[in-house]
């Protein structure tokens, strides 16, 4: 007989009973919030939050979650609390921290030649796909037929006119302009994997001196990251 498996318990909780996880493995730059964000306006908020009802903390949907502070202007007070739906979960700190990594590791790479096959159908500006897999795509199936509005303008080479520069150019010119399309993609990707590595972990020797310097830089207790620039601006 197969053994029926757990599931989490769908619940929808305040906004302050979460807390951002300190140990969390991914990455989020504020740029990818950003388009979290745009995605949550555009067709709602489809679930998929992992918390620990034992320690409050995330084990999964840290994005959507300063995605949607930023919707709602949370900024821990009760007058911007807002309530969201979570999946709840009962983990000792040794599961929640193996689980932050399982699912911080077990990220699949998209297939972009299944993307490519539909990419016509879609606006690939909001799906959050990297430049590198844009060229890919674009490479695929060239870039005619895309809808790359913005984000892709200038990676595809296009132009005010309707139509891309691409087509005009010769096979040897073609030639160049991938080249230097890759070149491009290698840059952003260099320049991204810097951006995201951009961070460093305070600590203090007892919770007065937290308390002080939250207080200092103008956040709030129980903070676990505040914007670097903040107190650049303060020491300069």
């Amino acid at each position: 007989m197969t053994t029926r498996l757990k599931q989490s318990e769908t619940r929808n909780i305040r906004r302050s009973e979460i807390n951002l996880n300190p140990v969390n493995p991914k990455r989020h730059t504020d740029e990818a919030v950003k388009l979290q964000k745009k995605n949550l306006q555009k067709v709602g908020f489809l679930g998929g939050i992992v918390w620990n009802e034992r320690t409050g903390n995330l084990i999964d949907g840290h994005r959507r979650v300063k995605a949607m502070d930023l919707h709602y202007k949370y900024d821990g007070t009760p007058e911007t609390d807002y309530t969201l739906k979570v999946e709840a979960v009962s983990l000792d700190e040794k599961q929640e921290k193996e689980q932050l990594t399982y699912m911080a590791v077990g990220n699949t790479k998209a297939d972009i030649d299944l993307i490519a096959r539909y990419a016509p159908d879609i606006d690939l500006a909001d799906v959050g796909l990297g430049a590198d897999d844009l060229a890919a795509i674009g490479s695929l199936i060239g870039t005619a037929d895309l809808d790359i509005p913005d984000i892709g303008a200038e990676l595809f080479g296009f132009g005010d006119a309707a139509q891309p520069k691409a087509e005009a150019k010769t096979a040897e010119e073609k030639t160049r302009h991938v080249k230097e399309m890759k070149r491009q993609v290698e840059e952003k990707a260099e320049q991204q994997a810097m951006d995201e590595a951009a961070y460093c972990t305070l600590s203090f020797s007892n919770y007065d001196n937290y308390l002080a310097f939250v207080e200092l830089v103008g956040a709030h207790e129980g903070d676990r990251y505040v914007k670097g620039e903040t107190v650049l601006g303060m020491i300069e």
